[in-house]
């Protein structure tokens, strides 16, 4: 049965990705970092045995990604002139540095076709990953609250999730180069940190990469944030060091999205 009920949640692949303004305690020193608005509104109870499986790294089916490397997005009127320019300015970022173009959806010329919808929000922020084949026409919603859309980062790593991705701590491979915490985690956040078998997921063979957008910071989620909840490895070393930032896209998640959407790797 539990066998069965695995293969079900696989079958769907496809996440809400929420944000809760100040959802979790602030980062030592003022940081901010991206679970600390983000978290998974998973389908199932965080405690129950299968809430491992819900966690990935970057989509392996090609039904997942976007069928054509040109997007389309539309942005609601409910922004501020300053937010709406924010969100421009973020994916004018997958425009020059990838073979991605994100354009501007028009209803006249572009009817039904399927746009990547940037909605406002109160208090949450979130969208689904990756393409969803079951629905290829009409909006696919972003969620952004003011804080979120105050962070051009923040606005591209929601992008990313639409685009496939998901955390760079979830990879198939990451046992190699951290070390979880699990005793400075509560139980109901250990899903966050499970890796992904390479069955359902792949990283395009690009390297680890502890400053991707994707990644969570070195004290996710932790109980006492004065202490890590992942430390860095080499080889056998544990050590401490910074994970993740909301600056924008890292070398690693561009190769990484250039791989996805078979890009020339020239840029």
């Amino acid at each position: 049965m539990h066998r069965r009920k695995y293969c079900i949640l696989v079958s769907t692949q496809i996440l809400l990705l929420t944000v809760q303004w100040a959802s979790t305690k602030p980062m030592p020193y003022g940081k901010r970092a991206i679970e600390n608005f983000e978290n998974y509104f998973n389908e199932i109870n965080v405690d129950d045995e299968e809430a491992e499986d819900r966690t990935r790294n970057a989509v392996n089916s090609p039904l997942q990604r976007w069928p054509s490397n040109l997007l389309l997005y539309k942005i609601s009127p409910d922004y501020s002139k300053v937010e709406e320019e924010n969100v421009h300015v973020a994916l004018k970022v997958f425009n020059e540095s990838t073979c991605l173009k994100f354009k501007e959806y028009d209803e006249r010329r572009d009817g039904n076709l399927r746009y990547i919808n940037y909605k406002k929000s109160s208090n949450m922020c979130g969208t689904r990953v990756g393409f969803n084949a079951l629905t290829p026409t009409g909006p696919h919603d972003v969620v952004l609250n003011p804080y979120c859309l105050s962070e051009r980062g923040v606005i591209q790593h929601e992008t990313m999730h639409v685009l496939g991705l998901y955390h760079e701590q979830s990879r198939p491979d990451r046992n190699k180069y951290v070390q979880i915490e699990y005793t400075n985690i509560p139980q109901k956040y250990w899903p966050q940190f499970i890796a992904y078998p390479e069955i359902y997921t792949t990283t395009y063979n690009v390297e680890y990469d502890y400053e991707s957008l994707m990644h969570y910071s070195q004290f996710a989620f932790a109980k006492d944030q004065t202490k890590p909840s992942m430390r860095a490895k080499i080889g056998n070393t544990v050590m401490d060091r910074d994970m993740g930032q909301i600056v924008g896209p890292s070398k690693g998640d561009l190769m990484k999205i250039k791989m996805m959407y078979k890009c020339g790797l020239t840029k």
